[in-house]
């Protein structure tokens, strides 16, 4: 199993990175979520720049700010309204605001699976600057059948790291997401979770079938079933 690299932030057998997202309107709402960021618990910090009010506007300078204001590795998102994001894609805004990543040297970059052909200039230049690429593919309504053919699907991508998020009917669909993950070709590392407070073991647990990273709120979560970074951290204590 390779280990997963954000940044400085390495997973350790004993238990997963955690990630916080950070969310605002505006960058000051951001650089105050941000704060708190730094003084949580948390390994990672993922910015989901798609709540910003519009991202296309976003300055160079802004981006600077938030990079250099981050005392923890950073990834930076754009989740689109397909995958349950807050903002549509856009070609040009997109590669905007991740090259304005890109240039700020951020930790990571998440870049949904379904883009990454579009996208595939943003993937060369991150990985150019030994910037991590996260390849996501998010399932808010199911549980694809073929959990197993979707991963190795991903994994066979340029991306440097798979995410899979799914929404279980049951508890059976979290125990086939485990193992899946578990019985997964890892030679990329791997972030797999259920979603939604049935899922919410596989945020506690997925550690133990190969899920190198974990994702907790501040208060306000960017996903159904987020537990807190506090509760989350002291589960590996």
């Amino acid at each position: 199993m390779t280990n997963l690299k954000i940044g400085s932030a390495i997973a350790r057998p004993e238990r997963p990175l955690i990630a916080v997202p950070v969310m605002g309107e505006t960058v000051n709402d951001v650089l105050v979520m941000l704060e708190q960021a730094n003084e949580s618990q948390a390994d990672v910090i993922e910015w989901r720049v798609d709540y910003l009010a519009d991202p296309g506007e976003l300055q160079a300078s802004q981006m600077q700010t938030i990079a250099f204001n981050a005392d923890k590795p950073l990834i930076v998102t754009w989740r689109t309204t397909f995958e349950g994001g807050q903002e549509d894609f856009d070609s040009v805004a997109y590669h905007w605001v991740y090259q304005l990543a890109i240039a700020s040297r951020v930790a990571a970059v998440d870049v949904e699976v379904a883009l990454l052909e579009e996208v595939g200039d943003v993937v060369e230049d991150a990985q150019s600057q030994v910037i991590t690429v996260i390849g996501s593919r998010h399932y808010f309504d199911e549980t694809p059948a073929d959990l197993a053919a979707t991963l190795q699907e991903m994994i066979a991508t340029p991306a440097d790291v798979v995410k899979l998020a799914v929404m279980p009917n049951d508890d059976e669909d979290v125990q086939r997401l485990l193992d899946a993950t578990k019985g997964a070709d890892q030679a990329k590392p791997l972030i797999t979770m259920a979603m939604g407070e049935l899922g919410q073991r596989s945020r506690f647990d997925g550690y133990q079938y190969g899920s190198q990273l974990t994702f907790a709120s501040l208060g306000e979560s960017s996903a159904p079933g987020q537990p807190g970074v506090t509760q989350l951290k002291a589960h590996f204590e």
